[in-house]
């Protein structure tokens, strides 16, 4: 496979990349500067010929990009972090598929309370 086709390949695959990989994240957002470090070394290690990787990657990639383009859903998944100690045993794994978790089941609809004064 030349180098055209398997950037096609990933291009089919991963959609979001580019809104992905040039999401820029606040110092010290040490949550996406992870995230989207562990879906660029899926993606690098990744056998494009492997349906369970494959599938694996297009999940990741639509939950990353409502994860970039969506603030109520980043706040939301915080929320939901918090039930994952960071010193457990394959907490990048896990946060990984909380984030997809979260992702399938957040439609955006919820109304966050304001209080005006």
């Amino acid at each position: 496979m030349n180098t055209r086709d398997k950037i096609n390949r990933l291009l089919e695959i991963c959609p979001n990349y580019e809104k992905i990989n040039s999401y820029e994240f606040f110092e010290g957002d040490t949550f996406s500067e992870t995230m989207i470090n562990f879906y660029m070394k899926l993606i690098d290690d990744a056998d494009m010929n492997s349906e369970e990787e494959v599938e694996f990657l297009k999940s990741l990639d639509v939950a990353l990009s409502k994860y970039v383009d969506d603030y109520r859903f980043r706040k939301h998944l915080k929320t939901k972090l918090v039930e994952i100690d960071e010193k457990e045993k394959y907490y990048t794994y896990k946060i990984t598929m909380k984030l997809i978790e979260q992702s399938s089941s957040f439609d955006g609809t919820q109304v966050e309370s304001a209080r005006w004064i």
